[in-house]
C-alpha cells in the first residue's frame, strides 16, 4: 500500500509545511498603518504565522484599495493575541506579521495567511510552547 493511501483507500496528501499548523479559536487584534481594526479570530496558528478568516469589511482594511499581496509584496500588520497556558490562565502575544496570502473561501469568508516577522518579549517562546502543548495532546 502506498504511504498516502488511508485505511480506506483513500488518498491522502502529504504535510508538505515545514512547521504543523494548529487549528485554533484566539482572539485577535490588528493594526495596520497605525490604525487598530474591529477584534477578529485566529483560525488556525503555527511556529511561521497565523490564519485569520475575516469579512470583505476586514479585509479592505488589511488591504486598502485591493492592494496585490504576495510573500515579496506582504503588507506589515502588528498583530496581538491570547493564547491559554493551561492552569495558569493565558497570555498576550505581541508580533509583527506579514500579509502573504489571501484566499476567497465563500462570498464574504476570506483566509489572511501573516507570516510572523518579529515577537515582543517571550512572544516566540510561547506560541512555541503552546504549540508543542498542542502536538502533544493530538491537536
Amino acid at each position: 500500500m502506498n504511504s498516502n493511501n488511508t485505511k480506506s483507500g483513500q488518498t491522502s496528501r502529504p504535510n508538505l509545511r515545514y512547521h504543523h499548523r494548529i487549528p485554533v479559536d484566539l482572539e485577535l487584534h490588528l493594526e495596520v498603518n497605525g490604525e487598530k481594526l474591529p477584534p477578529c479570530r485566529v483560525g488556525n496558528l503555527s511556529r511561521s504565522g497565523i490564519m485569520v478568516p475575516c469579512s470583505q469589511e476586514i479585509l479592505d482594511q488589511i488591504a486598502p484599495n485591493q492592494e496585490s499581496v504576495a510573500p515579496h509584496m506582504a503588507i506589515p500588520v502588528r498583530a496581538q493575541f491570547e493564547i491559554p497556558m493551561g492552569d495558569n490562565g493565558s497570555a498576550w502575544v505581541d508580533c509583527g506579521c506579514d500579509v502573504v496570502t489571501v484566499r476567497r473561501v465563500a462570498r464574504d469568508c476570506f483566509h489572511v495567511g501573516m507570516s510572523f516577522t518579529s515577537f515582543e518579549d517571550e512572544g516566540e517562546t510561547l506560541v512555541d510552547r503552546y504549540i508543542n502543548e498542542q502536538l502533544a495532546t493530538g491537536a
